[in-house]
């Protein structure tokens, strides 16, 4: 069963809208599954997905998300990954630059920052699934939402040298113990979620990184290169999936 490029776009971003809104993942590709059905009947008939719909597929989109209830249960599922995920950047990210250690308001920043970053992509997705928008404003607006974690660590890292609070230090059998577990988990993560991004980005925001450190370079030079490598690199991957969807589309467009 083959629906138009117009439909399987629509079933997508309705997926990724109602498992933003923390709807149950089974009932999301229940009601996918029923909507294909019905889409596929209809193009057969010469009708569109607004036509099915009735409405807007944003006007749609809250409506069905509004008729469903919060799978608090799946949430709390999901939380605990996310945090380990999460936690993982955080420690591989401080074991390459040294011995690891946090003061209390670092611990405290870190939460915050992890809690609205979830929030902030949560409202991406959602705005994402249900407006049409380029491909390269998505990416804009990605890259936004993903920059703003960063500013927002500096700030904290500006924040605790004015405040000196409680510090826990793990040595360098901590370091290593740290990058061994934050591999696990970004390695665990895309086994579980069937994608190479979870193993991607750490790639890229790391490897050059731990690279650089490990030369014998000036420090004013290595931060220089460590702000121009890892943005190339996240530039030539985006880039690269826009380049793999328009093929996919090629094709599904020849179909």
């Amino acid at each position: 069963m083959k629906i138009s490029r117009e439909s399987k776009q629509f079933l997508e971003n309705l997926r990724l809208y109602l498992f933003s809104s923390g709807k149950n993942e089974k009932e999301i590709e229940e009601i996918i599954g029923e909507l294909e059905d019905h889409l596929y009947e209809a193009e057969q008939n010469g009708k569109n997905v607004e036509d099915i719909i009735g409405k807007t597929p944003k006007a749609y989109m809250e409506q069905i998300a509004n008729e469903m209830p919060i799978d608090i249960k799946g949430l709390l599922k999901y939380i605990p990954i996310v945090v380990t995920g999460a936690f993982s950047y955080i420690l591989m990210r401080d074991a390459i630059r040294g011995e690891i250690g946090y003061s209390l308001i670092e611990m405290i920043g870190s939460l915050f920052i992890f809690l609205f970053s979830l929030l902030l992509a949560s409202v991406l997705f959602k705005y994402v699934a249900g407006n049409k928008i380029s491909k390269i404003k998505e990416w804009f607006m990605f890259g936004i939402v993903g920059s703003t974690p960063v500013a927002l660590f500096i700030a904290l890292i500006f924040l605790d040298q004015y405040y000196d609070t409680p510090t826990i230090q793990f040595g360098v059998i901590g370091n290593y113990i740290a990058i061994a577990f934050s591999i696990l988990v970004f390695v665990g993560i895309a086994i579980w979620a069937k994608t190479w991004i979870s193993i991607i980005f750490p790639i890229i925001l790391f490897v050059p990184e731990f690279i650089i450190n490990k030369s014998s370079l000036q420090e004013s030079t290595k931060l220089i290169l460590s702000g121009i490598i890892v943005p190339v690199c996240f530039g030539i991957y985006a880039l690269t999936v826009l380049k793999l969807e328009k093929n996919k589309d090629k094709k599904l467009t020849g179909q």
